[in-house]
Parts: structure tokens; C-alpha cells; sequence
């Protein structure tokens, strides 16, 4: 086998597009792709087709309090001993030293210790539940506050953290309903409100999420949150104008919001104002460097303006942030390939074949980076399978290419 480059075989080879299956990506997604032309891998990126390609976070629930074990212990049982009263004190402080600590699973032990001196202690099952729902355990969460609840069923925090261990777990309906149990007990409470919204909006019942938005804006009329609710729930449905008036208001309120700049880039970018989406971006990216999709966004408009260094920094914060973001692995991937940053190609190529199998656009791209890196014989089954792949979704241009790759790396 002779051992050939394959970027010295420029002329044999076209760019074309591959478009990637909707399955892992918002609303399917069509990206650019590469094979060899004129001395460069990476064919020219199409412009951002927003509509298809973003994603945004929809609006959240509201964190529950926090509870820690020094407000655990002005809720012992007065009818505890002095003795269980010292052992409890104890274990409590002990398990505060285990949260400074970050050390969540001894807390936790410590706590169900505790509970063993006062099992009607309710402040205990919200200090467990509190940290569960801290390490992602939303169901064993969701528990533990209906137990402080039992305990205590009018305690307004204990309803916000069941509510926001529902929601986190998917459980909308359940977690609608405790936020109307919520709202019950404080009917002012415009979190409440929110949380609904967001709950409602999941489920899909669009006017009654604004009229809990509404709600919550009338309530408390200076609550960011709020109006930023508003204008996602307009963005969830493509309503861009809409969304606008109220994202604005909540940035007018609280410009250190990173989600409202990262949506009103959404905004611009939907008008092909690729300035004021810029600057949206940048600044959303300095409040919250770990919101992949604006580094991601970010990373385009630099490719677009034709600052690569720049674009494959913010491709790399993005990936590293949610390695499942995959229009970022496939920008990454494309820039490393230009760059013949091989190894690092390698990782995002696999990445991508993960979720799209059988994409022979991806194929032909991991393989190509594979013979750069010297695996040859990896390298050819899968431009193999790149031609096997365009052959049965008879895309004869792209089978043509990949055969014609293979016969000069087996020649």
C-alpha cells in the first residue's frame, strides 16, 4: 500500500452537504461536511439555519431553599432527652462538616442517623432531600419532601422542593400540581406562578403557562424571571417578535441574566443580525462560560467572519461543556480536519457516529481522520462503510467519491 496523503488528492474529490437525521438534534439539523477540495477539507459553512439548528432552555423552576443542619437544630423535639438532644446536635454538625466537605452521600448518612434520634424532626427529611436533589436524585428528592410535608404540609419551601424535584424528574402533571398545592398555601407567591408556567408550558398547554406568566408578572412586576418566562414561552412556539418586548424588559431589569442575552441571540439570529447577536453572545458566554449552545453559536459567527482561532476556542468550550452537543462536535470535527489536528478529529467524529450510525457523510470524515492519524486499516473500513452507506441511499456522487478515495489508498 503506497502511503499517501489523503489532502493531496484534492482533485478527485467534491464538497457536498450531509444532513443529519432529526433523531439528537432540536427539529433536525442540517450542517456542512467535508471531503477533499482545493488543497482544504472543510467545504465553506452554509449560514446558520437557526430554526432548525438551535436549542435554548426552556423556562425553569425555581430552586427550593436550601436548609442546612445550624437550622435543623432550632427544630429538635422538645420532647427529646438531653442525651438524644447532644447525639443529635452531633450528628448534625458532623454532617455540616460533610457538606463543606462536598461530601453529599456521608451528609446524607449522617442525616438518616439523625433521624433515627427524631424521626418527626421534618427539617431533616428536607435536609436530605435537599441533597439528593443537589446530586440529580429527583425521585429519592421528590420522597423525602413529601415526608417533610407529612410532617409539616403547610411549609412553603418544602413545597417549592418537591415541586422542582418533579419537574426536574419529568413529572410535569405531578409537578403542576404541587405548584397549585404551592399556590394554595401562598397565593402571592409569584415562584409558584413561574414554576407552573414551566410546567404547563412542557405539557404543552400554552395559554394556561402565559396566564401562570401573567400571573407571576402582575404579582411581581420587577421579577425578571418572569418576563423572561414570557418570552421563551413566544420562542418555544417561533414566535420571535413576541418574545422580544418581554426578554428586553427582563434584561432591563437584570442584565446579569446570562439565559436572556443567550435568548435575545436567538432573536438576532433568527433576523440575520449577526452584530447584536455577536454581542448578545459574548456577553452571555462571560456571565455563564458553561452554556454551550452560545459558545457554539458564538464559535459560527466567528467562522463566518472568518476568525477560525477564535471559532474553534469557542467549538472547544462548547464540546467540553455538553460533549452531546452535537452541531458543535460536527464544527469542531471540521475545524480539526482543516487544521489536521487528527486525534482530536477523531474524538468528535466518533462522538457524532454514536448518534447518527448510519450517516455516511460522518463515516467518510472519521475516516479521513483516522488515516491522518497513521490507522489505516481503521480508516478504510469505515470510508468502506461510508460507500457501503451512500450505495443504499443511492447517492451516487457521494459513492463515487468514496470509492474513488479507496482505490487510491489501496493503490
Amino acid at each position: 500500500m503506497n502511503c499517501i496523503n489523503p489532502f493531496k488528492i484534492t482533485q478527485q474529490i467534491a464538497q457536498f452537504k450531509i444532513v443529519f437525521a432529526s433523531a439528537g438534534l432540536a427539529g433536525g439539523l442540517m450542517l456542512p461536511a467535508s471531503l477533499l477540495s482545493a488543497e482544504r477539507v472543510i467545504a465553506a459553512p452554509t449560514p446558520l439555519q437557526l430554526a432548525s439548528s438551535q436549542s435554548f432552555s426552556l423556562p425553569a423552576s425555581p430552586q427550593p431553599s436550601r436548609v442546612l443542619p445550624v437550622q435543623l437544630l432550632a427544630q429538635r423535639d422538645s420532647n427529646l432527652s438531653d442525651a438524644q438532644e447532644e447525639r443529635l446536635a452531633d450528628l448534625l454538625t458532623r454532617a455540616q462538616q460533610r457538606i463543606d466537605a462536598g461530601d453529599y452521600p456521608g451528609a446524607i448518612a449522617l442525616y438518616e442517623q439523625s433521624l433515627q434520634v427524631d424521626r418527626n424532626n421534618a427539617r431533616i427529611y428536607s435536609g436530605i432531600a435537599y441533597l439528593q436533589l443537589k446530586q440529580g436524585n429527583f425521585q429519592p428528592a421528590a420522597e423525602y419532601y413529601r415526608q417533610a410535608l407529612d410532617r409539616e404540609p403547610r411549609n412553603s419551601p418544602f413545597h417549592y422542593g418537591l415541586a422542582h424535584s418533579l419537574f426536574m424528574d419529568g413529572e410535569f402533571e405531578q409537578a403542576a400540581e404541587a405548584y397549585r398545592d404551592l399556590i394554595d398555601i401562598s397565593p402571592r407567591a409569584a415562584n409558584a406562578y413561574i414554576g407552573l408556567g414551566g410546567s404547563l408550558l412542557r405539557l404543552e398547554q400554552y395559554d394556561e403557562a402565559r396566564s401562570a406568566y401573567e400571573r407571576a408578572v402582575y404579582l411581581a412586576p420587577s421579577n425578571a424571571q418572569a418576563y423572561e418566562a414570557i418570552g421563551m414561552l413566544y420562542l418555544s412556539q417561533g414566535n420571535y417578535d413576541e418574545a422580544l418586548t418581554p426578554l428586553e424588559r427582563a434584561l432591563a431589569l437584570d442584565s446579569e441574566r446570562a439565559s436572556v442575552h443567550a435568548n435575545l441571540a436567538r432573536i438576532w439570529l433568527e433576523r440575520e443580525n449577526d452584530s447584536r447577536a455577536f454581542d448578545a453572545l459574548k456577553r452571555a458566554v462571560a456571565l455563564n462560560p458553561e452554556d454551550s449552545d452560545s459558545q457554539y453559536h458564538l464559535g459560527e459567527i466567528f467562522r463566518k467572519r472568518g476568525d477560525v482561532n477564535s471559532a474553534l476556542n469557542h467549538f472547544e468550550q462548547a464540546v467540553e461543556s455538553n460533549p452531546r452537543l452535537l452541531p458543535a462536535q460536527a464544527a469542531l470535527g471540521e475545524l480539526l480536519l482543516e487544521r489536521q489536528q487528527f486525534l482530536r478529529a477523531i474524538v468528535a467524529y466518533r462522538q457524532l457516529t454514536r448518534a447518527f450510525p448510519e450517516d455516511a457523510g460522518v463515516r467518510y470524515n472519521l475516516g479521513l481522520a483516522l488515516w491522518g492519524q497513521g490507522s489505516k486499516n481503521s480508516a478504510l473500513d469505515e470510508i468502506q462503510r461510508s460507500l457501503q452507506l451512500y450505495q443504499d441511499q443511492a447517492d451516487e456522487a457521494g459513492a463515487s467519491r468514496a470509492a474513488a478515495l479507496l482505490d487510491v489508498w489501496r493503490n
